[in-house]
């Protein structure tokens, strides 16, 4: 049986592929940047290295030569200079394309989420298996360009281990097999680690459980809410309740990281006796004279660099496994596809109401099997008015989110002028339809206007139109009364924003 955490080579090029794909598209120059200075960057330990073995080397021939100045030194000194004045222009090269990424990342990615929301619509985000993969999204929808980061350090490191492989090769060719054999060593610890964290985040129970726990803080931060809490004597009971899970789910998490920091520890105590096996036998060669003190300071380095190079390779392979698994259930979130299809029929705008006909209606809700209508049926003539009654959780609401095509019914048609409802485009729909719903849409965010505007925003706006709007509404002289008319923000938490 395949494990959650399991991930095929396809999957792996797939989802780095459409995270490298997303980077680009926030960011050209920085994706570029990014890459060619994390390569130049790894490198630079190793040119300072070689840079000052060859000057050590120089040095010591001055010693032994009694007319040698300073001034001889000076083309060397300006050969470091500009060595170092490079990696520093390469180091904020890559400072500023890691900050254009983050900044433009942010807006990018938000706007990818809410474009498939609002593509996906009501119904199918209400089905269990995609609301746990939304929470996934917004627990994890930054990592997507982390993906494209961690490929971008494993290149480097691979350039890293090539060049300084080959500088080793020729001098201490034992030390490499021991190097790489360590380090995988440190790579199974690493990934175990990672693994057993990744699990214990996205266990079913736990992910469950945490959305309901946010839930819960949400309740008790927002100010919309915060007074019912206040009044009912709920704030102790929801904040027990969260406090007790994340105690319970943080615990978990700091286990690990506890385990991880212990094993790892002797991991590295491994590491530093192959780097001290290397180092001798340099020192080996230095004692026989085959290779200078400038050399033997530049091979040091490159064993140093060596190990770096392949730790930091497992290490980001490691962190690359993590970003992934995580991506793919970003990645899957992406690839849903609304169980409600959108029609083919152009509907124009009506110039009289349609005809509405509701044939043998059965429908539940995605996430319960207790039937809201059965078997309803109703006809609405064009013009007539219909006031529809009952008691709580008969399905009033219902009825007018079925007529808005929020949702299908699993059984039955909706027919607007003897069409089926199912066949009509939605937006096409949407125009010859006003609904205010007991639970309706308010944007605080939003002047007065445009919370008039917006519920027929097809349009460019109409200042005129809108005033009409609230005039029918009843609206016009109470807005007229706030601070800044129709400019005025609807919420107090902006300046010079109100209350309505």
């Amino acid at each position: 049986m395949k494990k959650k955490s399991d991930i095929t080579i396809g999957e792996y090029l797939k989802i780095s592929f459409w995270a490298i794909k997303i980077s680009w598209s926030i960011s050209k120059s920085a994706t570029i940047f990014s890459l060619l200075c994390e390569i130049l960057r790894s490198l630079r330990g190793i040119v300072d290295t070689y840079v000052v073995a060859k000057l050590i080397d120089i040095l010591l021939g001055m010693i032994s030569n009694d007319g040698a100045k300073v001034a001889d030194l000076i083309p060397f000194l300006l050969i470091l200079l500009a060595v170092d004045i490079f990696f520093s222009g390469v180091s904020e090269l890559r400072g500023y394309a890691a900050r254009t990424m983050r900044r433009l990342s942010s807006s990018y990615l938000n706007k990818m989420e809410y474009e498939k929301i609002n593509y996906l619509r009501v119904q199918t985000l209400e089905y269990p298996h995609v609301a746990n993969a939304l929470q996934k999204v917004n627990d994890w929808l930054g990592i997507v360009t982390d993906v494209g980061n961690s490929v971008v350090r494993i290149i480097a490191a691979f350039v890293k281990i090539f060049v300084t492989g080959v500088i080793i090769l020729k001098v201490v060719p034992l030390v490499i097999p021991l190097i790489l054999a360590t380090s995988v060593v440190f790579y199974l610890q690493r990934r175990y680690f990672f693994k057993k964290e990744f699990d214990w985040n996205t266990n079913d129970e736990h992910l469950t459980r945490r959305r309901r726990a946010n839930w819960m803080a949400g309740e008790l931060s927002d100010p919309k809410t915060v007074g019912e809490v206040s009044i009912t004597g709920a704030y102790k009971f929801l904040d027990k309740k969260f406090t007790d899970f994340f105690n319970y789910y943080n615990s978990g998490l700091v286990k690990i990281a506890k385990q991880d920091s212990v094993s790892g520890f002797l991991v590295s105590i491994l590491s530093n006796v192959v780097i001290f096996v290397g180092y001798i036998q340099v020192f080996q060669l230095f004692l026989a004279k085959t290779i200078t003190l400038g050399n033997t300071t530049f091979y040091m380095g490159a064993v140093s660099s060596f190990y770096d190079a392949v730790e930091t390779f497992f290490a980001e392979f490691v962190a690359y496994r993590d970003f992934v698994l995580k991506a793919k259930d970003v990645y899957a979130f992406f690839k849903f596809e609304p169980v409600i299809s959108d029609g083919e029929y152009k509907l124009p705008r009506l110039d009289t109401p349609a005809n509405i006909e509701l044939k043998n209606i059965s429908f539940h809700y995605p996430n319960n099997d207790i039937e809201i209508l059965k078997d309803f049926s109703l006809s609405i003539k064009s013009g007539e008015k219909v006031a529809i009654v009952g008691e709580n959780g008969a399905g009033k609401s219902t009825l007018v989110k079925l007529l808005a095509r929020i949702y299908d019914p699993q059984e039955g048609e909706i027919l607007i002028n003897g069409k089926d409802l199912k066949e009509i485009k939605i937006d096409d729909w949407y125009k010859n339809l006003g609904v205010l719903f007991q639970d309706f849409n308010f944007y605080g965010e939003l002047d007065a206007k445009e919370n008039v505007y917006i519920g027929k925003s097809m349009k460019p706006m109409d200042m005129q139109k809108v005033k009409e709007a609230a005039e029918s509404a009843d609206a016009d002289a109470f807005i007229e009364k706030y601070p800044e008319k129709y400019d005025t923000v609807m919420s107090e938490r902006f300046k010079g924003g109100i209350q309505p």
